[in-house]
């Protein structure tokens, strides 16, 4: 699939020996240097051994000269591993805002970030500071660990919070804290103002009211003061603060009821914000800063039925795309085809393959290419732009772009035009499929459709179609796509996979995946389970991991107790649960030495529920059978009871001699020569003709031993 033509540009790729996050060590001066980015054959290095930001520019054939020469030695470090879950509230909070100022920095100035360097006034982080309102001082310290750690999230995060994963618990005799001036059980709750809490937002959302102060003021005024006499005039005063809520309860409110979206259009006029935030289509590259600065997401059903790999005969629907596109080159990042819709496992499915090797991917399907460039991975988009999608919406979606610092922008509904890029490849994918799909299950828009009855391909064989497209889209000329001056004078052809190229030695390469692991650990799944002294369950399976001590000691200390514990899961495959220890990333398998606990490895979580909502209808129908058989019993056992002779009082002497009796009588009864006999009557009862039919011959009084025998020759 390998047939990128030449546009008179470098299209060889560059067998790069050094990347994005790499450790310098000059072992002349004994400093290290970090590689934070890297642009046109230029890298911009940041000094590890210092408390202030040092950056620097040199040639990558000089660097490279150097390591091959022994003169500077690379290393790699060993990264960190996170669970923002486990963070406290505050500290997550903290954590999140710098994120989001790191990302804004890196729009500003990167991709070379020489801009931070020098006493030059510097306006866009004025800016970004004010937004935030993040006080100077702490920016410096924050950005120079942040680049010395290779631009890697966790070094984000106070140290002080990875030095120990447990959840400490109190004991407290007495509510801490300050005790109230107010009798608590007069103070606002504030669910009980929710009304006007709304109408608060609404004046501030509407721009009546230009900060939360002012609009928590006019509700005060509106609804919580009452009409006084003072010195002969008539006026209004606040109620007492026992009676009405605080600004600390509004702002709660507010905070959790406002989105992004909202805030940012609340600082700024409505036609500002669709300016600044709209979305680069065919005719303009403002706001894009390069390749993986936005991409956009989306799904389509495709245009085809297809059938069960399991059973060919069998139709089982239209499948799902998600594409994964970056806007700058209009190269495809990542696909996934499926049968989630408008689900959260979809777009894991998504990002997975963003981060897969395209070219192992490809194999898998018996597709081969040998150009990297046509496909690139482990990259990390710093926007993404996508609908209102109900999967888009979802707190899951929302923990996932935080964990991986990535800025999540939606389009305003109906408003498919303005992801127009995503949009436009769907179509051109649906264009070239559908005259290869007729009669093959294609889905037309008539009511004779007959898409099931002709339905023929797997859902392998649909997936090989949609890489071909892929393959084929990153290395098309793109007719609409708005090519600068400096691109026509350098003949940069306008093709996806050359663009990207351009692009990437331009704005500098796109931020890499810095620690795999963490990458994954953010797109499984956190869930709620139990400890205990049998392991670590979740819903009916059981987990365990032999090498893990403190694992083993905090089972111990749970004991009976099924205590909460949180990990996390990849909804693919219910074989194996993860959490942070240490730093480091430890997967705790099914415990295999419960029966049949290791049979329901290999399936998806959504194929053990199917499992365990049988399981669940067992067990309750169980309980009726068990409930009806109980009360049976009870009532023969009533019986029995009452039928039985009832003397006065029961005799107590000779109790040890009476109970010999009826226990030799009890054991006589239960003799084998008994069933022996029953067996022998059973035998009698058969008739004459029946034994010879059986071949049985008739029962004689023998004189001896040789009178019977000759009797059995003579018969046989």
């Amino acid at each position: 699939m390998t047939i990128l033509i030449e546009y008179g540009v470098n299209t060889e790729m560059n067998d790069y020996i050094l990347a994005i996050g790499d450790i310098l060590y000059d072992k002349d001066n004994q400093n290290s240097y970090r590689i934070i980015s890297l642009i046109d054959d230029h890298l911009i290095l940041c000094e590890m051994e210092t408390t202030k930001l040092e950056l620097q520019q040199i040639k990558y054939t000089i660097i490279a000269d150097l390591v091959l020469s022994n003169k500077i030695e690379i290393k790699k470090d060993q990264a960190l591993v996170y669970d923002i879950d486990q963070l406290s509230e505050s500290v997550r909070n903290r954590y999140i805002l710098k994120v989001h100022i790191m990302n804004d920095v890196k729009i500003a100035y990167g991709p070379s970030y020489l801009g931070l360097m020098g006493k030059s006034s510097k306006i866009e982080l004025q800016k970004i500071l004010a937004k935030y309102n993040y006080p100077i001082s702490s920016f410096w310290r924050m950005c120079t660990t942040y680049f010395q750690s290779g631009m890697k999230n966790y070094s984000l995060i106070n140290a002080k919070s990875f030095k120990s994963n447990e959840v400490k618990t109190y004991t407290y005799k007495a509510r801490p804290g300050a005790k109230s001036t107010y009798n608590l059980d007069n103070v606002v709750k504030p669910n009980e103002y929710v009304i006007y809490f709304e109408e608060a937002l609404n004046e501030y959302k509407a721009g009546r009211e230009k900060t939360l102060k002012n609009a928590f003021s006019r509700m005060n005024i509106l609804h919580f003061t009452q009409a006084e006499i003072i010195d002969g005039v008539a006026t209004r005063l606040l109620l007492p603060e026992c009676q009405r809520p605080t600004y600390k309860q509004f702002y709660y409110y507010a905070q959790k009821h406002l989105t992004k979206e909202e805030k940012d259009l609340i600082k700024t006029s409505a036609a500002e914000q669709r300016n600044n935030k709209r979305l680069l289509i065919s005719d303009s590259l403002k706001d894009v800063y390069g390749p993986a600065d936005m991409v956009e997401i989306d799904a389509c059903e495709a245009d085809v039925s297809l059938v069960s790999e399991l059973d060919p005969d069998q139709a089982i629907g239209r499948p799902i795309v998600y594409f994964m596109i970056d806007v700058y080159s209009r190269i495809i990042l990542a696909v996934s085809v499926a049968f989630d819709n408008n689900s959260i496992l979809g777009i894991t499915n998504l990002f997975l393959n963003l981060a897969d090797d395209k070219q192992e991917y490809c194999k898998k399907y018996g597709i081969e290419f040998n150009d990297k460039r046509l496909w690139p991975s482990g990259v990390i988009p710093k926007r993404i732009r996508v609908d209102r999608g109900s999967e888009f919406k979802s707190y899951e979606f929302d923990r996932i772009c935080n964990e991986l610092g990535i800025e999540k922008q939606i389009v305003s509904g109906a408003s498919g035009s303005l992801k127009g890029v995503v949009e436009q490849a769907f179509h051109q994918m649906h264009a070239k499929q559908n005259v290869h799909l007729e009669n093959h299950g294609l889905i037309e828009k008539r009511y004779d459709s007959l898409h099931h009855k002709e339905a023929s391909l797997t859902i392998h064989d649909y997936t090989r179609m949609v890489i071909n497209f892929v393959l084929a889209h990153n290395q098309q000329h793109l007719e609409t796509y708005p090519l600068t001056k400096e691109m026509i004078e350098k003949n940069i052809a306008p093709v996806p996979a050359i663009l990207w190229e351009y692009g990437s030695k331009k704005y500098g390469m796109p931020q890499p995946i810095p620690v795999l692991e963490q990458y994954l650990f953010s797109l499984m799944t956190p869930i709620k389970a139990k400890i205990s002294k049998r392991g670590i369950s979740y819903k009916g399976l059981w987990y365990f991991a032999p090498n893990d001590k403190r694992l083993m000691s905090e089972m111990y200390a749970a004991g009976t107790r099924r205590m909460p514990f949180e990990v996390r899961m990849d909804m693919r495959d219910v074989g194996a649960i993860y959490y942070i220890r240490n730093s480091k990333l430890v997967k705790i398998p099914l415990n295999v030495l419960i029966t049949g606990n290791s049979d329901y490895k290999g399936l998806t979580m959504k194929q053990y529920e199917e499992y365990y909502s049988a399981k669940k209808k067992m067990q309750a129908k169980g309980r009726i059978d068990n409930e009806k058989i109980d009360t049976a019993v009870y009532a023969n056992n009533e019986s029995i009871v009452k039928s039985a002779k009832k003397n006065v009082h029961s005799r107590t002497k000779d109790i040890r001699s009476s109970r010999e009796i009826d226990k030799q009588k009890v054991s006589y009864e239960g003799k084998i020569s008994a069933r022996l006999e029953n067996k022998d009557e059973t035998s009698k009862n058969i008739s004459s003709d029946e034994q010879k039919e059986n071949g049985v011959t008739e029962y004689r009084d023998y004189a001896s031993f040789e009178e019977a025998l000759q009797d059995f020759y003579d018969n046989n």
